[in-house]
């Protein structure tokens, strides 16, 4: 019996490094879950959280949690995160 792991782009010799770097892009933004109903919200650094509370997903900016501010609240997850994403660029054009 034999399995294979899959393994990261970086350390596939099939995928050189630099084409590995080519294909995620800079300012993509991701989400990290870090407790049971919290996601932090990453671009290049953690810009602010998305939290459940049912039934909407309240939206923090800030970095860390306990010095996130509340910025809204909706019922998608999508702009939940958009809604950090654009508060943060509006600070950074500052």
């Amino acid at each position: 019996m034999s399995a294979k792991a899959p393994t990261a782009p970086e350390f596939d010799s099939e995928c050189p490094a630099d084409q590995a770097e080519e294909q995620t892009a800079p300012d993509e933004v991701r989400t990290e879950r870090v407790d049971l109903d919290r996601y932090v919200v990453v671009t290049d650094v953690p810009i602010g959280y998305v939290e459940w509370v049912a039934p909407v997903f309240v939206c923090y900016a800030g970095h860390p949690y306990r010095n996130s501010e509340e910025i809204a609240q909706t019922h998608g997850f999508d702009e939940a995160v958009k809604l950090v994403l654009d508060r943060d660029s509006r600070k950074r054009a500052l």
